[in-house]
């Protein structure tokens, strides 16, 4: 059978449908938010670009523009803690298309079609067509997948994590060892790479320490993502640990058990304003506790190095002294969609989870274009 991009002529249906899920969410995501803004806001706007400049995007449009710096002027220092990978991607691009913004639109929905092809692909290897789709389907309506199309680091992180974890099921561990640096560059949570990939490993060896060859080195690449961030650091402060320095200091985050941060959400939903109940208090309670559950399903349905990988991940985002935007942290979790799209084969459990994902994604997508908090 002729293969393209992975694709057999068997599979071209699926690569159909791929490809509009990737085009009508990418044109419906913008189309929806231009139109949202100018009714919620009752103002007119004149540019896309201009309507995602929000938050964290800022942020990293400085860095792609000015790198990272120790002045204090404008609270630049404070940018160190934002990774390095996305926005030097933004810069290179910005060299080409003389736009920041644009560039990291790009670069952002680059990454988002490249996730969807590997998840798909990742999928397939253990089940059938149409639970692959489907997986790709729930990522790209999940209630906070307007951050894959943003100059946020939510797509780029999710292509280079779940094309690490392809290319190792695949045996191609050097591209799996280049994949996952690239993603411990990305956000630090990429780390978790490292065991997840090694259980991987030796999964596939069925645990037999003699089977062990040359190429586990590949796995070893991957702090090294993360000690350029350190160096970074170290660079720029003298401190290879700034960034935990202002985290504490400014953020007033330290790492603490889940109970910490499960507590300090249920609080929220008690005497915060009505909206941050909402999105601060429930928002946070709900994605936390489920994100818990369903690891455990992943353990009992999927791949267990997916699902050792899923446990990691949400330790370390929960295991913060106050939950905070866990909705986005839960959408960079490939796993979540493999076990969704488990869930999903029954019609009724299907339809509720599209449902909820498309109603709340509206609701969350309008609050971040008009520059509210939306995690």
């Amino acid at each position: 059978m002729i293969d393209y991009l992975g694709f057999t002529m068997k599979a071209q249906r699926a690569k159909r449908e791929l490809i509009a899920i990737v085009f009508v969410t990418t044109l419906g995501t913008f189309f929806l938010s231009y139109v949202s803004y100018m009714v919620l806001e009752n103002k007119t706007i004149h540019s896309l670009l201009t309507l995602w400049n929000r938050w964290d995007t800022i942020h990293y449009l400085d860095i792609a523009r000015n790198w990272y710096s120790s002045t204090t002027e404008g609270e630049r220092h404070l940018r160190i803690v934002f990774f390095p990978l996305y926005p030097a991607l933004v810069k290179a691009v910005s060299l080409v298309l003389r736009n920041h913004m644009l560039s990291a639109l790009i670069v952002s929905n680059v990454s988002y079609a490249l996730c969807i092809l590997y998840l798909y692909k990742l999928v397939l290897l253990d089940y059938e067509e149409k639970t692959a789709v489907r997986a790709a389907f729930y990522l790209s309506v999940f209630p906070t997948a307007y951050f894959l199309h943003a100059g946020y680091t939510e797509s780029l992180y999710l292509a280079l994590t779940v094309s690490s974890f392809y290319y190792a099921r695949k045996g191609n561990w050097w591209l799996s060892g280049i994949t996952g640096m690239f993603a411990s560059a990305t956000r630090i949570t990429g780390m978790v790479l490292l065991p997840a990939l090694l259980f991987e490993y030796m999964l596939q060896r069925d645990f037999k320490v003699r089977a062990i060859g040359k190429n586990i080195i590949w796995l070893f690449l991957i702090p090294l993502g993360l000690f350029s961030y350190l160096a970074i650091n170290y660079i720029t402060f003298g401190s290879p640990f700034k960034f935990l320095e202002f985290q504490k200091e400014h953020w007033f985050k330290t790492l603490i058990t889940p109970w910490k941060g499960l507590t300090g959400a249920w609080s929220s939903t008690l005497w915060r304003q009505p909206n941050e109940r909402v999105l601060v208090g429930w928002a946070e309670l709900v994605s936390g506790i489920l994100g818990y559950v369903l690891t455990l399903i992943a353990f009992l349905r999927i791949r267990l190095s997916y699902a050792a990988y899923l446990l990691l991940t949400w330790v370390i985002v929960t295991s913060t002294s106050y939950w905070l935007s866990l909705p986005r942290y839960m959408l960079s979790a490939f796993p979540v969609f493999i076990v969704l799209s488990l869930i999903g084969e029954r019609k009724e459990a299907g339809y509720l989870i599209v449902f909820l994902s498309l109603t709340l994604f509206t609701l969350f997508m309008s609050l971040f274009v008009q520059g509210r908090w939306a995690f």
